[in-house]
Parts: C-alpha cells; structure tokens; sequence
C-alpha cells in the first residue's frame, strides 16, 4: 500500500494541484525554495490522515484557507489515492479494491470525509487508518520539521514515556482507570448494602408482636364482611328487577313510534327535494334574467349599428347619383388624353434616335481633339524643359518623377472608374427592376374586373350560408339552455346521492376500494383485471321488500370484493401493501367460498334469505356462504323458535336480528341509512347523470361546430371584403404606373451621368498613359538645349489642327443642346397628359369603390336585420322559459308549506314519545347506578368466606342489627396494624434479595482486583517486550549510519528506587548510550555535537518504525542538521528500506536525491504553490537556487 496521488484544492499556498505522474511506492524527494510550500504540501496530507488538524476553530480554519487574488474558493478539499492492491485498507461493507480515495472538505461550517464517494466519520476514518497500520500511538510515520531536534533533547523520562506510548500502555491504562472507579464504586454499594440489612432486622422484630392482634381483628372482620355482603346483595337483586320492568314498558311503548319514524323520513326527503327544485328554480330565474339583460343590451347596440348603416346607405345612393350625370364627358376626355399621349411618345422616339447619332459624332471628335490636345501640351512641355533642364541628368530625373506621378493618378482613377461602373450596373438593375414592376401593374388592372365579379358572386353566397348557420345556432342554443338546467339537476342529485353512499360507508373501507382500483391500474394485468369481478352489492339484486332485512345480516360484507381464487387475493393484498395503500379491504375468493343453504320443513313459516337474492349462478356459493344459513321470520318469536330449532340466524323483515347463540338485535333503522338503497340510488343518478351529461355534450359540440364554422365565414367574408377592396384599389394603379415611369426616365438620366463620367475618366487614363509614353520615349532621346525647325513647324501645325477641331466640335455641341431642349420639352408634355389621365381614372376608379361600397352596406344591413330578429325570438324564448320557472316555483313553495305541515305534526307525535322515553332512561340511570354501586360494593369486599350463607335468612333489619354490633367490636383494634403481615412478608423478601445481592457484589470485587492485577502484568510485559525490539533495532540502524567499526548504541531501562506500588510502573526512564568509535561512550546527549544528537534521534525514530512499520512515512527536512557523511548514511538507509515501503521525503541536500526513484519541485508564483515531477539534474539545480538566495537573504539581513 502507497500514496499514488494527492489532490488539494484551496489549501493554503496551493489553489489547484494535482501529479501527472503517479508518485513512486519507493523513495520519493521534494526539493524547492524556502516558503515554496513544501511544508503545506506535509501540512495538507496530515490535513486527512492526523487528529492533529480535527477539531478545528473558524479562526483555524481560515488559517487553511488558500489567500490569493479574489476571494477564497470554498469549500477547499484534500483527496489522496492510495493504492490498495495488497488490500491492506478494508472499506466496511465493501469487497477488496485496488484504489481507495479519502476525501476531506473543509468550509466555514462543514467538514466531512468521503472514502470512494461514500461518507464516513472522523472516528471512521481513524479506524480505518488503523487497521491498516497506521497506530494512533506512534506518530512517527510523519516527521515534521523541529521534530528531531525535541526527540534528541528529550529527557530519559520522556523517553520512557515515548516507549511505552509505542507499546500501547495507554489502552492498559485507560483500562485500569476504568476498574478503579467501578471498585470505588462496588465497595460504596457494599457497604449501603450492609446497613440496610441492619435496618430490616430492626423492622422484621417489631411486626412480629404486631402480628397477634392482627389475628383476633381478623376474626370480627370475615362475620362484618358476610353481614355486608347479603345485604349488598339484596340491594343488587331488587336493583335488577326494577331494570327489567322499565326495560319492557319502554320497549312496549316504543315499538309503536316506529311508523312514525318512517313518515317523517319520507316527509322530510319530499322537502328536501322540493327545497332543492326550488333553489334550481331561484337559479335558473337569475340566469335568465341575466340571459334577457344580455339580448336587451345587445338589441340596442343592434339598432345603433342599423341607424349608422341606414345613414352610409342614404349617403352612398346620393353619391352615386350625382357621378352618373358626369361620367359620359369624362369618358370622351380619356379618349382625348389617350391619344395625345402616343402622338407625344412618337416624337420623343424620333428625337432620342436623333441625340444618340449627334452624341456619337461629338463623342468621335471630342476624342481626336483630346488626342492631338495632349500631343500638342507634350511638344510645348518639351519646349520648356529643353530651357529648364542644364544637362541629361537633371531631365532624366524630373522625367521619371513626372511618370511616378502619372502612374499613381492611373491607380487612382481606375479605382473610380471601377466604381462609377459598379454604380452603372446597380442603376441598370433599378431600371430593369421598375420595367418590370410597371409591366406587371399593367397587367394586373386588365384582370381586376373580371376578379371583382367573381369575388362578389362568393360573397353573395357565403353570406346566405352565414345566415342559415345563424338560424342553426339559435334553434341549438335553446336547447342547450333547456339541457343544461335539467343536467344541473341532475348533478345535484347525483351529488347528493354519492354523499349518501359515502356517509353509509366506512372511511377506510372505502379507502382501500380506491387503492385496489389504483393497484389494478397500475399493475395493467388483464387476467388479474378480469380475476376481479368487483363488490358484492354490484353483483347481486335484492327482492323489493327484504333490503333491511339483507343489509343487517350481510353488514359491511356487501362491499367485499369478488375474485377468482384465494391467489388472486393474496396476490392484490401483497402488491397494496408493498405500495403502501391506505384502506382496508377484504375479499369473496369464489374457490373458498362453497356455502349451502339451509332448507326449513313444511309447515314453518319462515324460509332462506339467500332466496331473495338474484345474482348469476357462478356467485351462488358467495350468497350461500353469506346469507344461505339466515332465515327469513315475521317476529322476534318465531326467529327465537326457527334459531333454537334449525341452529340458524333469523331476522325479520325490519332488521330485528336473532344469533344461533342466543342473541338478540334490532330496533328502528333510518331508511337513509341503508347501504343497499343509497348504492341504487347512487347508481340510477350516475346512469341519468352520465346520459344528461352526454346529451349536453353532444349539443355543446354541435354548438361549437356551428359557431367555428360561423367563425370560418365571418372570416371568408371579412377576407372577401379585404380582397375587393384590395383590388378596388388596385384599379387605381394607372398612377403607380406613371409613378414607375418617373423613376426610370429619373434613373436614365443618372445613367447617362454616370457613362458621362466614365468617359471622362478613361480620357484622364489615357491622357496619363501618353504622358508616361512620352516621357520614355523623350528619355531615350539625347539632351539637346536649343529647340529645333522641325520641331517648331510641327508645333505650329498642331496648334491649326486644334484650333479647327474646336471650332467643329463647338458646333456639334450646340446641335446637341438644341435637341436635348426639344426632347425635355417633349417628356414634360407626356409627363403632364399622363397626370390628367391618372386624374380622369380615379374618377372611375372611385366610382367602381362607391358601388362596391354601397353593396357591402346594404348586406350589412341585411344581416344586421337578420340579427335583431333572431335576438327578439331569442328574448320572446328567454319571456316563455322565466314565466314557467317563476310559475313551477310557486308551485314547489305550496307544495312545501303543506309538507311542513304534516312534518311537524309527526314530530309532536315523536316529541311525546321522546319525552316517556326521556324519563325512562333517568329511572333507568338510577337503577343501573343502584345495581353497579351494590356490585362495586360486593367486588370490594373482596373473597366472601363460606359463612355467609348462614346469614341469607335474616331478615334485612336483623342483618343491619348484626352489622353495627361488628362496627362496635372492631373499634378497639383501630390502633393496629392491619398490614403487618403482609409488611413482614415483604420485608423478609427483600432483606433476602439484598443478602444475595451484597454476596455477587464480593464476587465482582474479587473480579475486579484480579483484572486489575493482570493488566498490570500485560502492560509490563508489553513495555518489556517493545524496549527488547526497540533496543535490537536501535542497535542496527545505529551501525548502519555511523558505518565505523567499533560504534555502537544502546537503549538501557533505569529502575525506580522507590517501592512499587500496585499499578506503578518497575522502570521510570531510558537512558541512551552511543559510541561513534573514537573517545569513551556517552550518555549524555548535550555532550554531542547538533549533527550527531540528530544522527541518535533518526537513529531511535528508524528503531521505532521498524518495531511498529506503517506502509509509508513522510519526512520533513530530517537531514537538516546532519554532517554530511551521516546524510549520505542516512539517504542509503531510506533507498534500503524503500523496498517494502514508500518514503516521501523533503530535502535541501543533495545526499537524498542522489538514491531519489522520483523526484517532485515546489514551485512558488503569484502567492501560489505548484508541485510537478522534475528530473534529478533540475533539482540539484533548484537546491543550488534555493542555497544562493538563502545566502542573499542572510547577507541582506545582517547588513
């Protein structure tokens, strides 16, 4: 078992750290600077593995916290992953595993461990820890800084102690403290146990001499209690007969109150119902009123909107009046216009054609003038540098400047020229794009007529649909109205009934019925499903008359479920109960139940109830097992005559039950209360209920169907309306054509700008171009200062052939304007004839709208026509339904006040009954209050000796005579004590148990002292044992490091001078003695130099681990002190014992890496710690680092 990885997280110096590299199970080295972490990195591993960081401060906790820039990130956390492939840590509940990971979270307020994700306890993870090796006595698998330097100043005594710590006397010694106090405390108890035996012996003698007069007492109280007890008894007996007789007059007088009873029942159910027709009927009036309120306020906003259509009508018709009378001149002026128009198209035609010719020819000579322009500018320049220029070079010079110059202007216009022919191409789109869009607004003003003809037609029959739909909504809204009052009812009694049936049934019966249909459900079993045929009461029909009779003898029976097979029922009971169902149920298994029914002989009167049972024969043996063995009588007498006879039950057809064992049941059973009537009456609202509701629905959904659709027309009408209007207006798309048109003529005329500047740019182009060739060309000619003849004449030509071109030129651009005048001219003239066009046909225009207009107004005056007459026969209906409401409810109130009546005359009848019955029960109290206090009386005298029989024939006087001579006589022996034998008795039990108690209590001391005396012996031999093998390897690992000849150490016990006592330890200290080979033995350590006490503390600390080895040990800086021969020794020994546990190991000398299988630097930046795998080259050079900056550091602080 080794560490193979650590994982901290926000602990101190460190925010995020984890090792790539899996750490070696052999010899590990930590390197790093001063304050690089290392002893965090020590600090975070003892962080989960020591108690020296468990119960911690919120001031210590802070301490742990990681500071560096922000906030702390909490919780922090240190996780280490050893590996548990020897299966050295045993996880409880878990088989061997190959890795285990313990987790320690620390937060302000939480702090747990997790051992491969599952949560364990502090005192879990010590145990773990120390099952696998990890003893909580020796802490020496972990050597912090500092701690060789206090175990080599450690005093002899301190060392004794430090042995005995790794030998385990603690556990001796916490033991041994134990067992004293549980002796202090026996010897306590012992002795209280004594003086209480002496207190009873001291008790016992005095109730002996009480004991005589007890004896003579006892005597005159048996004759006193058997005086009691007949007289008691005579009370008792008369008593009992008083209740009898009071018992048949009340029954007598009662039996008659029965019919009564029943009328008031069935009084009460008809006003009930009548209450409840009449509270029906105060709603349906208020819903109609609301209903009629309704129609009123939507009549009149009905006719507000019929006067508002009347008056657009009447305006509408007026209008179109007066555009008849104009429409023949403005038909003869379209015609006008029209042909002007084309007349003025053909001219502008002929002129364009002309301008594009002229333009061609002025295009033509302006580029030859421009050619010989430039040919002439480069003669004159030339001329003028021949007197500018005194040699070649300087020529030369400005010659290639000037081509530079005229290169750049190239790119610069070329980026221009490649935007105004991008600008040319989008402007060519535009008009392209209008072309079309004037073309298709043509078209579409061709197909508008024949479109709004055709849309008219469908609106005309959308709107007769819309009305028949109207008349279909108004004939299923009544009788939705009518079928929703009568479904309300019968709501209500279904409601009312179900109330009923729950009353009559228990809670938790009906409890357990709703989980057994959940479980059903759930489980979505069909043969399970049709295993249960469901409650008895639903699979059996009652002869009318024998319900009561059915009901009293079945109980609650009757909602037991039917099912095939006791399986079936096992089966449903396990699956409720393993879901946790509430409710109980109980089951009829048809393969159990097989009962028989009884027959009666000829002549009885009386037969089975299970006669009057109808159900299918499949269920016979249920109806037998329940009610085959019950018969049917006219009287309590007969069934008492039929029960004794038959060894049956009989019941009477009231419910007066009498048992095959004698008893007799019965009495008056409210007719509401019977479980069989409440279930058919639930059923048969359920079943009105279920078809009211249906037929409701249906209209409902027949209403809804209507109303969608009405809905769907009123939407095709309203996009009817949209679509004409839409193409109404359409029709007036002769100005968004000439619209189109201005913007393209607009967008021509840039176009011709933009090719205007295109042309000029390429002429700036090629002007640049000719530059630049004639400034090559001029630079390949010799330097001449004087200009020639030739030169001359031809510079006096070319000034000629400019001056004509221009003359020319100028007259072809006044021909050009001239025609340009005449085509604007043309275009604004079109322009304006197309302005009076576009008026004249908005004037047809407008009066196709106002047709269209005026048709839609008279269909919504028809319609609204059509509204307010449907909303009259609506409100004539909602008259009709509130006057035969109000006349049905004054019906109900007089009905009502005449049952009232009948009802309390009933209840005056009962009230005298209840009075008799009032004053039976209070003579009956009395009686049985008589009865109860005679038996209480009796039961208190308690056994009644055998001599009382010779007093039950005295009369009662001589007996009261007796009973006070017995109260005289007994008056004398008041003083004593009449539980003094009883007390002795007690007594003599318990000074018995205390002498039995205070032997065990000798035993357990003599246990005690003897457990006492072998933990002393165990933890001697323990100290004795661990020094002999401390003592042994110290010896070893002290050859080992000093590595001379004749060294040696020593371990020696020191004897404590004074006497032992029981508990105290033989020896008191342990004194070293050490030999490096040269001078005499010391024992002293103070003699020996730092590097050498050190030497003797590892030396003492490898000892003690190699006497209680854990699997891995973690030391800090332990070679801090040593020379340097001893840290080679020592680095050897840790590469030697590395073979059978891992070393993890922090160092600033060179000795340990030297042996290091893995070595890790500490690292230290922006306030944060990092640990990674290093070779041994990078950490001597890190040592080197860390040596010359600690150097630095102590020259700074000195100067």
């Amino acid at each position: 078992m080794y560490i193979k990885n650590i994982l901290i997280s926000g602990f101190r110096s460190y925010r995020e750290q984890a090792f790539e590299q899996e750490l070696s199970p052999k010899n590990n080295v930590i390197v790093g600077k001063n304050g690089a972490g290392k002893s965090n990195f020590f600090a975070a591993i003892q962080f989960v593995l020591c108690e020296k960081f468990m119960n911690l401060s919120s001031v210590e906790r802070k301490d742990l916290f990681h500071v560096g820039s922000g906030r702390p990130a909490l919780p922090i956390f240190v996780e280490i992953i050893f590996d548990n492939s020897d299966g050295r840590l045993v996880i409880p509940g878990k088989s061997a595993v190959n890795e285990v990971r313990i987790r320690r979270t620390l937060g302000l307020k939480q702090d747990e461990f997790r051992v491969n994700d599952k949560r364990f306890t502090a005192t879990d993870i010590r145990q773990l820890l120390e099952s696998a090796g990890f003893s909580s006595t020796n802490p020496y698998y972990i050597v912090e800084q500092g701690q060789i330097s206090s175990l080599a100043n450690m005093s002899d005594e301190e060392r004794f102690q430090l042995i005995k710590d790794v030998a385990g006397t603690r556990v001796y010694e916490v033991r041994r403290k134990e067992s004293e106090k549980i002796l202090e405390e026996t010897e306590v108890q012992h002795e209280k146990i004594g003086e209480s035996i002496a207190q009873l012996e001291e008790r016992l003698e005095e109730l002996r001499s009480e004991s005589d007069e007890l004896m003579s007492f006892q005597e005159i109280d048996k004759k006193r209690k058997c005086v009691q007890y007949c007289i008691l008894n005579s009370d008792l007996n008369a008593a009992r007969e008083e209740l009898r007789r009071l018992d048949d007059e009340r029954n007598s007088y009662m039996s008659r109150s029965g019919r009564d009873h029943y009328d008031i029942d069935e009084a009460k159910a008809i006003i009930s119902e009548a209450e409840s027709e009449i509270r029906n009927c105060d709603q349906r009036i208020l819903r109609l009123e609301g209903e009629l309120q309704d129609l009123d306020t939507k009549r009149g906003t009905l006719m507000r909107e019929k006067e508002i259509v009347q008056l657009n009508c009447m305006s509408s018709l007026n209008t179109m009046k007066r555009t008849e009378s104009v429409k023949t001149n403005v038909l003869k002026r379209v015609g006008e216009l029209n042909k002007q128009i084309a007349e003025t198209n053909a001219g502008l035609k002929k002129k364009l054609a002309i301008i594009q010719r002229e333009q061609l020819t002025v295009d033509q000579k302006s580029e030859e003038l421009s050619a010989i322009e430039g040919k002439l500018k480069a003669l004159e320049a030339r001329r003028a540098r021949q007197l500018l220029f005194k040699n070649k070079q300087e020529r030369d010079n400005w010659l290639a400047e000037e081509s530079n110059r005229n290169r750049k202007t190239i790119e610069n216009y070329k980026h221009e020229l490649k935007f105004t022919c991008s600008e040319i191409q989008k402007v060519e789109k535009q008009i392209e794009d209008e072309e079309t869009e004037q073309k298709n607004w043509e078209e579409s003003l061709k197909k508008s007529d024949s479109v709004i003809t055709e849309l008219k037609s469908k609106y005309e029959e959308t709107m007769a649909f819309r009305n028949s739909l109207s008349v279909k909504k108004g004939d299923l809204w009544r009788e939705q109205s009518a079928l929703v009052q009568t479904v309300r009812t019968l709501r209500e009694n279904h409601n009312k009934a179900r109330s009923q049936l729950e009353k009559v049934i228990r809670s938790d019966v009906r409890q357990g019925l709703q989980s057994l249909k959940e479980v059903l459900d759930e489980l979505a079993d069909p043969s399970l499903t049709n295993a249960v045929h469901g409650q008895l009461i639903e699979l059996i029909g009652v002869s009318n008359g024998y319900e009561t009779a059915v009901e009293v003898t079945a109980g609650n029976s009757l909602f037991n479920v039917v099912v095939d097979s006791f399986e079936v029922s096992a089966i449903l009971l396990e699956n409720m109960n393993s879901r946790k169902k509430p409710g109980r149920i109980s089951f009829f298994p048809m393969d159990t139940c097989r009962g028989t029914v009884t027959r009666f002989g000829e002549g009885v009167e009386c037969n089975s109830l299970a006669d009057h049972i109808i159900c299918d024969p499949k269920f016979a043996g249920i109806v037998a097992e329940l009610f085959g063995n019950t018969a049917v009588v006219t009287s309590i007498a007969d069934g008492e005559n039929v029960s004794k006879k038959y060894a049956c039950d009989a019941v009477t057809l009231d419910g007066d039950q009498v048992s095959r064992r004698g008893g007799i049941t019965g009495g008056y059973i409210e007719s509401r209360s019977l479980k069989l009537s409440a279930f058919k009456y639930e059923k048969v609202a359920a079943a009105d209920f279920l078809r009211g509701d249906e037929a409701l629905k249906r209209i409902t959904q027949e209403l809804d169907n209507v109303n969608q659709a009405l809905t769907g027309v009123v939407t095709t009408l309203s996009s009817l309306k949209t679509e004409m209007s839409s193409i109404t207006k359409s029709k007036d798309g002769s100005q968004v054509v000439e619209q189109h048109a201005q913007r393209k003529a607009a967008l021509d005329r840039q176009k011709d700008k933009l090719y205007a500047s295109k042309k000029q740019l390429e002429d700036m182009i090629n002007t640049a171009q000719v530059n630049i060739a004639t400034y090559q060309h001029e630079g390949k000619e010799a330097f001449k200062s004087a200009w020639s003849e030739g030169e001359q004449r031809e510079l006096e030509a070319l000034v000629k052939d400019v001056d004509d071109r221009r003359m020319e030129l100028s007259k072809l651009q006044r021909r050009s304007a001239q025609l340009a005048a005449e085509v604007r001219a043309l275009e604004d003239m079109r322009l304006n004839l197309n302005v009076q066009l576009t008026a004249t046909k908005k004037f047809f225009h407008d009066s196709a709208q106002l047709s269209t207009s005026n048709t839609a107004i008279t269909n919504e005056k028809e319609n609204l026509d059509d509204d307010i007459s449907f909303n009259s026969q609506q409100a004539n209906e909602v008259y009709r339904l509130l006057d035969e409401t109000r006349k049905e409810k004054l019906r109900r109130e007089e009905e009502v006040e005449k049952l009232r009546s009948g009802y309390l005359e009933a209840l005056n009848s009962i009230q005298e009954r209840r009075d008799f019955d009032g004053r039976t029960l209070m003579q009956q109290a009395h009686c049985i209050r008589r009865r109860d206090g005679a038996a209480e009386k009796i039961r208190q005298l308690g056994v009644i000796p055998k001599e009382a029989e010779t007093y039950s024939g005295l009369s009662r006087e001589k007996l009261i005579q007796t009973l006070k001579e017995c109260n005289k006589a007994a008056e004398k022996y008041a003083h004593i004590n009449r539980k003094a034998v009883d007390q002795y008795n007690t007594l003599m039990e318990t000074k018995n148990g205390l002498v039995a108690q205070k032997e065990d209590l000798q035993n357990e001391l003599k246990s005690i002292r003897d457990l006492m005396d072998h933990l002393d012996c165990k933890k001697d031999e323990a100290v004795e044992r661990t020094y002999k093998q401390i003592q042994l390897h110290f010896e070893q690992v002290f050859k080992e490091l000093v590595t001379t000849d004749d060294c040696y150490g020593k371990l020696q016990l020191i004897m404590s001078n004074t006497r032992k006592e029981a508990g105290e330890d033989p020896y008191v200290a342990v004194q070293i003695k050490v030999s490096f080979g040269l001078g005499a033995a010391v024992t002293d350590l103070k003699q020996l130099s730092g590097g050498q006490k050190s030497l003797v503390a590892l030396a003492l600390i490898f000892a003690i681990q190699r006497c209680d080895p854990a699997p891995f040990y973690l030391f800090d800086e332990i070679d801090a002190a040593l020379d340097t021969e001893y840290r080679a020794s020592v680095a050897k020994l840790l590469s030697k014992e590395s073979g059978s546990c891992q070393f993890i190991t922090a160092t600033f000398k060179n000795e340990m890496l030297d042996v290091a299988d893995h070595v890790l630097g500490v690292f230290f930046h922006n306030k944060i710690s990092r640990i990674q795998a290093i070779t041994v080259e990078e950490g001597n050079k890190l040592l080197k680092q860390a040596v010359v900056e600690e150097r630095k550091r102590v020259r700074e602080h000195v100067e």
